[in-house]
């Protein structure tokens, strides 16, 4: 089992500060509601609202009725540039903006994760306790697992998200 309290890692201050800041950041997108993107993407479909042609839009975006054509299709598809995407909102009057909008509060997602690879780890020790006749109650195991998601949860970085020993990513 994976013992982290023999290379305490404190965290400095300001490196806490900037973690806690990261952490609201993102915590505060999770809370916002963001429409989904239409079915034809939204070049087309603020192009559309506008009452504006490709042609037009191609104008104002420096570029060819065929490349708005291209570019539209390719937003649709998923394969677009987020500067080609900007250029675009630019020439529309749009702002432009993406998010990645986590599911849960990312404070939950580390604590998911130090449970889960703590679980495999006290799981791991238990067998072999259990081979050499040395079981712990499942209470005693359910401690065992908070005890070092805990540690997991303080060790962070390579720890909560780094490989195990036998180079598989948990």
């Amino acid at each position: 089992m994976y013992s982290f309290r023999s290379n305490p890692h404190k965290q400095q201050p300001v490196k806490k500060t900037v973690l806690r800041q990261y952490r609201e950041l993102v915590d505060a997108v999770k809370g916002t509601l963001i429409p989904s993107i239409p079915k034809e993407g939204w070049i087309r479909t603020v192009r559309k609202a506008l009452d504006m042609s490709g042609a037009q839009l191609a104008d104002r975006a420096g570029m060819t009725r065929n490349r708005i054509s291209v570019l539209e299709r390719r937003e649709a598809d998923g394969d677009i540039t987020l500067n080609q995407l900007r250029q675009l909102a630019e020439a529309l009057d749009c702002d432009f903006s993406y998010t990645l909008k986590p599911k849960k509060a990312v404070s939950d997602i580390m604590q998911e994760r130090a449970l889960m690879i703590a679980t495999i780890e006290v799981k791991k020790a238990s067998k072999n306790m259990f081979l050499e006749a040395q079981s712990v109650s499942k209470e005693k195991e359910n401690i065992l697992i908070n005890e070092l998601a805990e540690e997991i949860m303080r060790a962070g970085g390579r720890k909560l998200w780094g490989k195990n020993m036998e180079d598989k990513v948990f």
